[in-house]
């Protein structure tokens, strides 16, 4: 349902007017002084809907593990869409991983389509076949198209599927004008000032259109806005409307190794003017409550969950850390970001310009004994943020309608009048602010390397899929490849503590969902848009009390 939120309470709006005081940081150093009315150019007050127009530039942000709840850390950029925007508050990510879900969103296909399903050899970017991506669907729309940053992973080290004999670090994909992907590795000697990866916060190298640029010391943020920018610039000058991708690095674990950095927990570098930043406002990690248990009985859950032990002393210390390094992180990024932001402002095209920030899937971080990682489909690994502005969508408000990654590569697709044939999702433009409730399934999937498969599970016979799921307002019910399910009555169990998989009271609900999970786990094309029985659906007013409930009890139970 959509409706009208208070914006900023009165801590967070004096957090977010500081910051807004400040530019973006040098590499690593404190932020430059800036007004912050070039960005939030709109009183924090609901507005007329500004018309929908045809061909608008569109900006898609793209992080790497964000969390739907880590949207805290990003004060101003919580700001921008606070006045200019709407925040998706149902967004998922079908395959909660990031190689496979940016292939989803650059096809439009679920991963039982386009069989990226993980991000190491047999799969990555070595299995992926870019020739035929949103991008290309784009430039024959007429749109020059710009993408920076992090691609799938293994890009650079794999031989492209498309192109086995071009060299991985400087191969440009197809359908792009503008190219600034930043190889995993380049191949180089290590003295070379181009060797750099993906992963090195302070040494990314850019294939800039198929030549390397190094960039030792400087933060990886602060570059990759630096070629956003450029690129930007480029197309404001040209007579076309615009496509541009800005896929950060942030929140995802990165080297260089730093001498906080806990034992046995992957982490992100982030610069100096961060450290310490949220020591007070995170006294525990996000997953972790009070108890320092995140559940004391996890016997009803599938194997996955079920055989992990209790966290310990070092596994809370760790999770404290992490939670606070990747907070630190996000914050350097949201004083990036808004560079970009004031360029829209200033150039004139913000008006013109959809905006959308979203992220390739969440992380877990000690929820239900998963001390990190995602890919399962407990919602902090699941959900993830999707925050919308400009012409057609309404400014200042939550709309709770149900959303994926597929779903936002049919929107993008649908604003720019362009076609990409074969794809999965379904666009949601002209079901914004429409108060439609919850009426249609929403697919999960996911691949398991150590997860046996038999292939004689009914629904597993001929993929590579180890786990498959339904989500709707109510409900989470997902089968696994061996045969185990877990089913989650979102009503009574919003933190999803008991699964009620074989409990014989809820046999009709898990009936009508397998119904649901049968049409989906090999939909294609618009088979993949599946209506719920009346039992399932929940109408606009239901689907927001859902969702809050959700938000208010997961708060609550952390201690957040």
């Amino acid at each position: 349902m959509v409706r009208a939120r208070l914006l900023v309470a009165l801590s967070t709006a004096l957090l977010t007017l500081g910051a807004c005081s400040q530019g973006a940081p040098d590499a690593g150093g404190e932020p430059r002084a800036t007004p912050s009315a070039e960005v939030a150019a709109h009183p924090p007050l609901k507005q007329p809907v500004k018309p929908r127009i045809d061909r608008p530039n569109i900006l898609l942000v793209m992080t790497d593990d964000m969390r739907a709840d880590d949207l805290q850390w990003m004060p101003r950029t919580q700001e921008f869409f606070a006045t200019r925007g709407t925040n998706f508050r149902n967004m998922f990510a079908p395959t909660p991983l990031c190689c496979p879900n940016r292939a989803s969103y650059l096809t439009g296909e679920y991963s039982h389509n386009h069989e990226v399903w993980w991000h190491d050899e047999p799969f990555g970017y070595g299995s992926f076949d870019d020739r035929h991506t949103l991008a290309g669907a784009l430039q024959q729309a007429g749109y020059a198209t710009g993408y920076v940053g992090k691609y799938l992973n293994r890009y650079g080290i794999a031989a492209p599927k498309a192109d086995p004999g071009a060299d991985p670090a400087t191969y440009v994909p197809a359908g792009w004008d503008e190219w600034r992907g930043t190889p995993d590795a380049t191949g180089l000697p290590s003295w070379d000032p181009r060797e750099g990866s993906t992963y090195a916060y302070f040494d990314t190298t850019v294939n800039v259109n198929g030549t390397l640029e190094g960039h030792e010391g400087e933060y990886n943020s602060q570059v990759l806005v630096d070629e956003t920018l450029e690129v930007m610039e480029e197309f404001q000058a040209g007579n076309r409307p615009w496509y541009l991708q800005l896929n950060s690095l942030a929140p995802h674990h990165g080297g260089p190794t730093e001498l906080d950095d806990p034992a046995e927990f992957a982490t992100p570098a982030r610069p100096e003017w961060t450290k310490g930043k949220f020591d007070l406002e995170i006294p525990r990690g996000l997953g972790v409550p009070e108890s320092g248990e995140p559940e004391d009985d996890v016997s009803d859950k599938a194997g996955l969950t079920r055989f992990r032990d209790p966290l310990d002393d070092a596994d809370r210390a760790g999770i404290l850390a992490v939670s606070r390094q990747r907070a630190e992180t996000l914050l350097a990024f949201d004083h990036q970001l808004v560079r970009v932001l004031r360029n829209l402002k200033r150039s004139g095209q913000l008006d013109h310009t959809i905006v959308a920030f979203t992220s390739d899937n969440g992380f877990m971080q000690g929820e239900h004994r998963w001390r990190d990682g995602k890919v399962i489909g407990f919602e902090p690994s699941y959900r993830v943020p999707l925050l919308v502005a400009g012409p057609g969508v309404p400014e200042g408000v939550d709309d709770d309608i149900p959303v994926n990654t597929v779903d936002l590569s049919a929107s993008v697709l649908d604003w720019a009048g362009a076609r990409l044939d074969g794809t999965d999702g379904h666009s949601f433009v002209d079901a914004i602010g429409s108060d439609r409730g919850w009426d249609r399934a929403v697919g999960y999937e996911a691949y398991f390397p150590k997860l046996p498969n038999d292939r004689t599970v009914p629904g597993f016979e001929g993929g590579d899929a180890s786990a498959v799921g339904i989500r709707t307002a109510g409900w989470f019910y997902v089968r696994y490849s061996n045969g185990q399910e877990e089913l989650f009555d979102l009503r009574a169990d919003p933190v999803q503590l008991t699964s009620v998989a074989r409990d014989p009271a809820y046999a009709d609900v898990k009936a009508e969902l397998r119904k649901a999970w049968n049409s989906f786990h090999a939909c294609a094309g618009s088979d993949c848009h599946i209506p719920l029985s009346k039992a399932l659906r929940a109408g606009a007013a239901e689907t927001t009390e859902l969702t809050e409930l959700m938000q208010t009890e997961t708060a609550r139970y952390y201690g957040r």
